[in-house]
């Protein structure tokens, strides 16, 4: 079965149960991403599409990968060019990534070619960042930070409002997941390798790391899930 990018609006998540009531909006995306109560998306011609009253409208442009949170709207074209979305054009910022992500905060972070991790840091003469590691992917939220490398495997690291690589300590934390994804509220979202999306249990300022991962009951099988 083709697996694609699917938008969850989340109805009702029991933690008893775990099952998951969905609306599904029709279209088809390689990669979603939603945050600050907008959704953004990149199909497989890389042509970019935001999510207005349950239509999605083509953003001129093109890029593999889009990101929309706290430090705004972001993406990376084919090439690894880094572009933000300003005054309804996008911007190229300085670097290359293959992923970025606007984050739980405000700094947008990522991960290169070289599976090389890296975070913005604003102010003057603002500058990338690198971040001891490796990983594919890598997202923030406003308690954590978390990634996912090769093998598959994944870690976190808490967060720290004075600078953008957090408290530079990694975590890991057992399980293998293809992806994941941090919201803005705090709340951890992953894919395996088989589409099984699961959530993490327990996160708070307190806990970063939370509790455990519940798999999410859902009829098919997907490739990327944001929140």
């Amino acid at each position: 079965m083709e697996r694609t990018a699917v938008l969850f609006v989340l109805l009702n998540l029991w933690t008893t149960s775990q099952t998951l009531e969905c609306r599904v909006v029709s279209g088809s995306l390689k990669q979603i991403d939603a945050g600050h109560s907008q959704v953004y998306g990149v199909d497989t011609n890389n042509d970019i599409f935001s999510l207005s009253n349950n239509c999605w409208v083509q953003v001129p442009g093109s890029l593999k990968h889009v990101s929309v949170g706290p430090a705004g709207i972001w993406g990376v074209d084919s090439d690894n060019y880094i572009f933000k979305l300003q005054s309804g054009y996008w911007v190229n910022v300085r670097g290359l990534l293959k992923q970025v992500d606007a984050g739980g905060m405000n700094s947008p972070a990522g991960a290169n070619m070289y599976d090389d991790i890296y975070c913005l840091l604003w102010g003057e003469g603002a500058a990338w960042i690198k971040i001891e590691g490796k990983l594919k992917y890598y997202s923030c939220g406003p308690y954590s930070c978390w990634g996912v490398n090769s093998a598959d495997d994944y870690i976190m690291k808490s967060v720290t409002q004075t600078n953008c690589a957090g408290s530079l300590i990694w975590e890991q934390v057992p399980g293998s997941l293809s992806m994941i994804e941090v919201s803005t509220n705090g709340k951890v979202y992953g894919v395996n390798s088989n589409g099984d999306v699961l959530t993490r249990d327990g996160i708070s300022r307190i806990t970063p790391a939370g509790t455990g991962w519940c798999q999410i009951v859902y009829p098919e099988k997907a490739k990327h899930v944001s929140l």
